[in-house]
């Protein structure tokens, strides 16, 4: 019997891409405003400034975190000042928590299965997931959270897992998990038998798929 669902949150239940898009216009519209820096020359170091943060912090939530983005790039650029950095990291999230829409039938999934406790399990910090739960007014449905940023580790690592499944006090088969990422979801879940669902149009061999919430409502 099921009794709790595991799930992603970033471009599971919502258009992350579109919200990020979004975000960086803002960031490079306010850098252009305040420093004159250009588009173009503040995407080159804004990349190389992500990829030295990820190698520096793989596997980690920090690995994530736009203000070291920011921060990084603005020394790439040689123009590091701590409130320009902040102000830059602040443009970016107003920008992408305003850009953020749920995906059609996410409510209806929610309402529709009241009777099981949800657990949102997502890499990234915890601070910037609630505001995201909070914006996205989704929060009356989540029981629990689980952040790579408490665990210490990202998924597919069975310990973030582990977790959800502790605080929730159930066993890997009284819970499913639904997420967006192969890798981390669904590989991750069932390395622990927690059946999974994975939010894709491509069709995978043993792999429960659907592209929808609708779709999902009729398999949960």
């Amino acid at each position: 019997m099921i009794k709790a669902i595991l799930l992603d949150l970033d471009n599971t239940l919502y258009d992350y891409e579109t919200a990020h898009k979004t975000a960086i216009s803002a960031v490079l519209d306010f850098a252009f405003d305040k420093k004159g820096i250009d588009n173009k020359n503040f995407i080159q170091k804004f990349d190389i400034a992500r990829k030295i943060v990820h190698n520096e912090l793989k596997n980690t939530a920090s690995m994530h975190n736009r203000l070291l983005y920011f921060q990084k790039t603005t020394e790439l650029l040689n123009c590091f000042n701590a409130p320009f950095v902040f102000d830059l990291y602040e443009t970016y999230w107003n920008a992408f928590i305003q850009n953020m829409t749920l995906f059609e039938g996410v409510i209806d999934f929610f309402e529709k299965n009241k009777d099981k406790k949800i657990c949102l399990i997502t890499d990234l910090t915890a601070h910037i997931q609630y505001r995201k739960i909070i914006a996205l007014n989704i929060s009356k449905y989540i029981n629990f959270i689980v952040t790579s940023e408490e665990a210490g580790v990202e998924k597919p690592d069975e310990k973030i897992f582990n977790l959800a499944l502790t605080k929730l006090q159930i066993s890997p088969k009284e819970a499913v998990m639904i997420g967006d990422s192969y890798k981390k979801d669904i590989k991750g879940a069932n390395a622990l038998k927690i059946k999974a669902y994975y939010k894709t149009t491509e069709k995978i061999n043993d792999v429960e798929t659907f592209t929808s919430f609708f779709e999902l409502m009729e398999k949960i």
